[in-house]
């Protein structure tokens, strides 16, 4: 046993070092319990082998980041739930979104959503750029505040710092053209 765990910590050692072999022994050796592990969560077969492809996938792009001394298998499972729940949280705002967009059809308004969208753009386009982009990257596209945050390099309370911001902002705009029922929206 100590010496698999010599062996694991050994090759990991050298994944960290940027070895591609190395990476192939893991992903050989681990792919299958990954798969496993997501098919006991009834996963459909299609979406198992994505968050494989994307777990190991971060993996390599942060290989630095990993301590050998630690068990692999669970800081992949960690990486694999994760992203599931990335996935997961990224479908209920979609739709929640698409709800918003379906009951602003539905609503008989004088201001038809073409407009209400370009009135959101215009607005978008006041805000300072990285605000707006922090804002899009979060609301419009749906990734999480950690993940915008690796994305722009930047802390994750300055990310939630300017989502709030602009909400704020946004909000305020609408209130005052009269779109009292967008609020939720933005919330």
């Amino acid at each position: 046993m100590e010496q698999s765990l010599q062996q694991e910590r050994a090759i990991v050692t050298r994944l960290i070092a940027g070895d591609e072999n190395a990476f192939l022994i893991l992903f050989k050796k681990y792919s299958p319990i990954l798969s496993s592990f997501l098919s006991g969560l009834q996963l459909p077969t299609e979406d198992v082998h994505d968050v494989i492809q994307q777990s190991f996938l971060k993996i390599w792009e942060q290989k630095e980041r990993i301590n050998p001394d630690t068990s692999f298998k669970n800081y992949l499972i960690t990486i694999a739930k994760n992203d599931i729940y990335n996935k997961i949280k990224h479908q209920v705002i979609r739709r929640k979104h698409q709800e918003h967009i379906t009951y602003l059809q539905d609503k008989e308004t004088t201001t038809d959503s073409n407009e209400l969208t370009e009135i959101l753009y215009k607005i978008l386009n006041n805000l300072p750029e990285k605000r707006r982009e922090v804002y899009e990257l979060s609301r419009i596209k749906g990734y999480s505040n950690q993940e915008i945050s690796e994305k722009l390099g930047i802390s994750k309370s300055t990310v939630e710092n300017h989502i709030n911001n602009s909400s704020a902002y946004i909000k305020k705009i609408l209130k005052s053209l009269g779109f009292i029922f967008i609020y939720t929206l933005f919330h």
